[in-house]
């Protein structure tokens, strides 16, 4: 190295003598080593650290509803956070199967993932009527409350050991609501001798048979033709699903009764969840989450447009009032006498009693 002035005169490390060359090369080689390892450590290659897998999830819900929305919103983020190794298909409108049909398939390890609502999995794990007992919850909070807090946690993680179905979140799709095609329903009796759709549960048939209808099994992939047919002449959905399901095409009246609260559980096979990594677990989790919240906002959000266009479109809507409220859930005093037996009245108790 000479000097020209004040700055240094750079001469090639070939021209130098031989051990200086062997030098730079060592100090070359050090520093792409540096490079590689920041890199590995973190740039793009921490995507390597999740196992390439493709999950199968189902669920019934038309793709326009939140609750569809949600479950694609959690497929992308997946994808995303993995680097595109985790792939989840989703399969919407029961093309894989009914509720209750992909919760079997789940026990057998053919789903992985499902969205189901909680009377479906209650055939499976019966304290989960509790969700469904008529009239239980106060509100929308009052519901979060239980599904989220200390009774809904310690009820999801008996059901994980009793049948290896893991809770990862709560969807919702808000309060049920009554529909019909001629009649409008203000008060129990104007519920006498309808043919009314209703969830395959024991305890949804207990409740519109306390109100004097005819009560009629079926999945919701059969209820719009069941509707537009005559085979049943009303039903009772969140507001949210009849729009997506396009009930009130073939429905004249809704009645925003608000009988039950429709949570609907983000379920993961346990034992496949169990054969994850540290890494995947805590993506798989921290994503259904964060999907939940999104999609409880969106249902609250949508449900007021959706009624207000079903309402333009003809659709008469019957708001309720305080003692109209009262008179349905008079009718359910025989339902509650029974299930009080079923679900414990501790449980129920505490259901009621949470902030």
């Amino acid at each position: 190295m000479y000097t020209t002035g004040s700055f240094p005169m750079y001469y090639p490390p070939q021209e130098r003598h031989p051990a200086a060359l062997r030098t730079f090369r060592r100090m070359i080689r050090s520093a792409v080593a540096v490079v590689a390892t920041s890199l590995a450590l973190n740039g793009p290659a921490i995507a390597a650290d999740f196992p390439e897998m493709t999950l199968k999830f189902g669920h019934p819900y038309n793709e326009s509803h939140p609750l569809a929305q949600g479950a694609q919103r959690f497929a992308d983020t997946v994808q995303e956070r993995s680097n595109g190794n985790i792939t989840v298909q989703v399969f919407p409108n029961s093309t894989i199967g009914s509720s209750k049909e992909l919760v079997e398939a789940m026990r057998v390890n053919v789903v992985d993932i499902a969205l189901v609502p909680t009377t479906n999995v209650a055939s499976f794990y019966p304290k989960l009527d509790v969700f469904y007992l008529p009239f239980v919850f106060r509100d929308r909070e009052h519901a979060y409350a239980v599904s989220d807090g200390e009774v809904g946690q310690s009820m999801f993680e008996d059901m994980r050991e009793k049948i290896g179905i893991r809770t990862l979140a709560m969807y919702e799709s808000g309060f049920r609501t009554i529909t019909t095609r001629d009649t409008k329903v203000e008060a129990p009796e104007d519920m006498q001798g309808i043919k009314f759709r209703v969830i395959n549960n024991p305890l949804n048939v207990a409740t519109f048979d306390a109100l004097g209808a005819n009560s009629t099994p079926m999945p919701i992939s059969e209820v719009f033709t069941g509707l537009q047919q005559g085979t049943v002449d009303g039903q009772d959905n969140p507001v949210g699903n009849v729009r997506a399901f396009g009930f009130d095409k073939v429905q004249g009246n809704i009645t925003l009764s608000n009988h039950q609260w429709a949570g609907i559980m983000f379920l993961i096979n346990d034992g496949k969840f169990a054969g994850f990594d540290e890494a995947t677990q805590e993506l798989i989790a921290s994503v259904a989450k964060e999907t939940e919240a999104w999609e409880r906002e969106e249902i609250n959000r949508v449900e007021g447009e959706l009624l207000s266009e079903m309402e333009a479109d003809g659709m008469v809507v019957t708001r309720l009032t305080q003692e109209q409220s009262q008179a349905f859930q008079d009718k359910m005093s025989a339902v509650w006498e029974e299930y009080s037996d079923r679900l414990g009245q501790d449980l129920i108790d505490a259901v009621v009693n949470a902030e």
